[in-house]
Parts: structure tokens; sequence; C-alpha cells
């Protein structure tokens, strides 16, 4: 097992505008998400090599896929006014195109992600996460019977990966939320990671949806 450090991240205030046509003239999300990153970097013997278990893995790998650690945080607002967001959604979608004209490659997929699992308050960020046997994150991140889950990842193993943070009877969202993701892709190949956030909040029974994506796809490039 190895430690990867979660790196300080460039930062983005988020618009989110809503999806309702016309737009509405009720709440405003403006200010309240602020995206952190994605920021990405490939895995290699260097990074691996205390862990004879992961370099040979890696090894096994090098004739057909690549891999990177790709890093994000969420920072919503804890002194927001109401109404209170109700949920929270980052979500990638990965994608591969070949070098050379006709060659065939397969999809990138969400390899490994942590935090898997939040059932509290965020506090603090975590300074690293724990890469262990075959590139998977230990984040211990079961949860007992009965408790409500307000942060999960979604769509593990997918090209479509992500994670979503819910208000629930217990917590309420607000703080950083750190986030990180070993996703596996084609060698030989040019891949890239797209990525939206979407939030609601809820007026009474009425449920209200925004969302914003980034304009330019994270590119995820090996080292030369």
């Amino acid at each position: 097992m190895i430690d990867v450090i979660l790196p300080e991240l460039p930062e983005r205030e988020l618009a989110l505008l809503s999806e309702e046509t016309p737009q509405p003239s009720g709440p405003r999300l403006a200010g309240r998400v602020v995206l952190g990153g994605p920021v990405a970097l490939p895995v290699t013997a260097d990074l691996v090599g205390p862990d004879p278990e992961l370099l040979d893995f890696l090894r096994t790998e090098a004739d057909n896929a690549v891999y990177h650690l790709v890093h994000l945080s969420v920072t919503c607002a804890r002194d927001a006014p109401d109404p209170a967001l109700h949920s929270v959604n980052l979500d990638l979608s990965l994608t591969a195109e070949p070098v050379r004209r006709g060659t065939a490659v397969f999809q990138p997929v969400a390899w490994s992600m942590t935090p898997r699992q939040l059932t509290a308050e965020v506090t603090a960020s975590a300074p690293a996460a724990h890469l262990g046997p075959g590139l998977g994150f230990q984040d211990g991140g079961d949860t007992a019977f009965g408790e409500r889950v307000c942060l999960e990842a979604r769509r593990e193993l997918r090209s479509d990966p992500g994670w979503e943070i819910r208000h629930t009877s217990a917590v309420r969202i607000g703080g950083t939320y750190r986030l990180a993701m070993v996703v596996r892709a084609p060698r030989g190949a040019v891949s890239r990671a797209a990525v939206a956030v979407g939030a609601t909040v809820r007026e009474g029974h009425t449920l209200h949806r925004f969302r914003e994506e980034l304009e330019e796809p994270l590119r995820l490039a090996a080292l030369q």
C-alpha cells in the first residue's frame, strides 16, 4: 500500500444555471458551490515503486493500459441562505480516441474511487489517500446498517463515474469534499475527462435543478 498525497487544487466558482425553461425567478445558486480541479497525473513506476506488488501490477498492464490519478474537490457554503442544498452531483465522462485512425481502443473507466461513502459531516480535508492491491483505494467505506449516507461514489468501473452528496436528516451539505479516482485508459490513445456539476434545492414539494459543465475536458496525458 502507498499513500497518495491529495494536492492543493485550483478552484473556480460555479454559476450553476437552472435547468428549467423559462428561467425561474426563484432560488439562485451562483457562488454557493466551488469546484477544485480537476487535476490529473499519471501513475508511474516511480509513484508505486515503494510497493513491489503495485509495481508488478503496473508492469503486467503496461502493454495495454495506462493509469491516471484524477483529483477534484467540491466546496459548498455552510452559511448560505435557504433553501438549503438538497443534493450535489459531480459527474465525469471518460473518453478515448486512438492516435492512429482505424485503431480500436477501449473506453477509459473509473478503476477505483475515494471516498466510496461518507456518513458524517466533513470537518477537514484528508491529506492522503491509500492505494492498495491492484491500484484500489483503501478507505474503509463500509457503512453500518441504518446509517444515512451523505456522500457516495457512483458508477465505479464505468466510463460515466461520479459522486453524489446528499442532504440527510443528520447532516447538512457544507464544507469541502476531497475526491479522487484512478482511471484505467488505453495505451496509445488520447484520453479525456469531461466534468459537470449539478445541484438541487427543494422549496416545499418542488425540486429545482441546476447544472454547469466545464467547457474544456481534462486531458489525461502520460509522461514522455
